[in-house]
């Protein structure tokens, strides 16, 4: 081989390693690791049905019955694209109880995501057995998420349009953890600032890869931040606030993240079983659940809260559905 041919076959390969680095890469290449997608109805809808609070335990035949009950109504009724479980879903034995929980799901062939909530570890399984049993279970669309990152369920799932395979919303998972060993500092644990590193970082490639543009993102964990104090009698808060918010004791700053990178409309958890409202703070809609199983204390009654995201809008409706029908709605246009 002479030189010129040497110095040409070296450029070529050069200039195809370049063209390769400077292609445009797609949501899914943000992370070396399957990013679970959805995608939105032909008529541009996607339904979320989001239970919490479920507190299942197959020692307990009367409650099961009830909450089993609720579930099954709620999913017939509302027929959702996408359950979410906010966390504190089983709380007897967790394997009978997992399985119990997530056959009900699945029997109605629903996708579904899950966080954790301070008593899913208490029984005989940890964080990390919870998730690798839901990964055995279809449908489940979750994630343990990046080894390094504190907690287990920290991931994000795609929405895509019907029509083609374009990323058109985001949704959050976080685990906001148990509780804090130094009660002199909070009782409840917090998404730590690793947590919220990751999500800085992740949410800026997405923005990135939307030209600079963020997506309409939506966010789920358990406990609720300090910040859901903010919104109580406000004038356009709606729902019922009949407990203390028992968020920690300690802010690390998550609504600060969601309120600089732009994505997220709305956070959704649950933890206070009498509350179930909805309000803005600093233009982002703070949202409990509804209490959705027997299991456990609570006098406002028991439900799931529905939100339903439309493509290419900031905004969202949502509701409160029980067996005595539906309350509370709202609809949130982010400004």
């Amino acid at each position: 081989m002479n030189k010129l041919t040497f110095k040409i076959g070296f450029w070529l390969l050069s200039l195809t390693i370049l063209m390769i680095a400077c292609s445009s890469p797609s949501p899914v290449g943000v992370e070396e690791e399957e990013i679970a997608s959805v995608k939105f109805q032909v008529d541009s809808t996607f339904k979320i049905l989001q239970f919490t609070d479920i507190h299942w335990n197959n020692d307990s035949a009367e409650s099961c019955a009830l909450s089993a009950a609720n579930l099954r109504y709620a999913l017939e009724t509302e027929k959702p694209d996408l359950v979410v479980i906010t966390g504190d879903v089983v709380t007897g034995s967790a394997e009978a109880g997992w399985k119990a929980v997530t056959s009900i799901i699945s029997e109605a062939e629903v996708p579904f995501a899950v966080t954790l909530g301070n008593h899913d570890d208490e029984a005989d399984w940890s964080r990390n057995q919870i998730f690798d049993f839901l990964a055995s279970v279809p449908g489940f669309l979750g994630s343990k998420g990046p080894k390094e990152v504190y907690g287990v369920g920290n991931y994000f799932i795609q929405l895509k349009s019907n029509a083609s395979d374009e990323t058109k919303a985001i949704l959050w998972f976080f685990d906001s953890n148990a509780y804090c060993e130094d009660k002199n500092i909070s009782d409840y644990g917090w998404i730590r600032f690793d947590q919220i590193a990751w999500f800085r970082r992740k949410s800026a490639e997405l923005t990135a890869l939307n030209g600079s543009n963020p997506y309409p993102a939506l966010a789920f964990f358990h406990i609720p931040l300090p910040e859901y104090n903010s919104v109580i009698g406000n004038e356009d808060t709606v729902g019922l606030s009949e407990e203390r918010v028992c968020s920690p004791q300690i802010n690390t700053g998550m609504l600060a993240a969601f309120v600089e990178m732009g994505d997220v409309m709305g956070t959704f958890v649950g933890h206070d079983h009498d509350n179930n409202y909805i309000g803005v703070h600093k233009g982002i809609a703070l949202a409990y659940g509804q209490s959705s199983g027997y299991e456990t204390y609570g006098s406002i009654g028991r439900g799931a809260r529905v939100i339903v995201l439309e493509e290419d809008k900031h905004g969202f409706d949502t509701w409160i559905r029980k067996p005595e029908g539906v309350s509370l709605e709202y609809r949130y246009v982010k400004q």
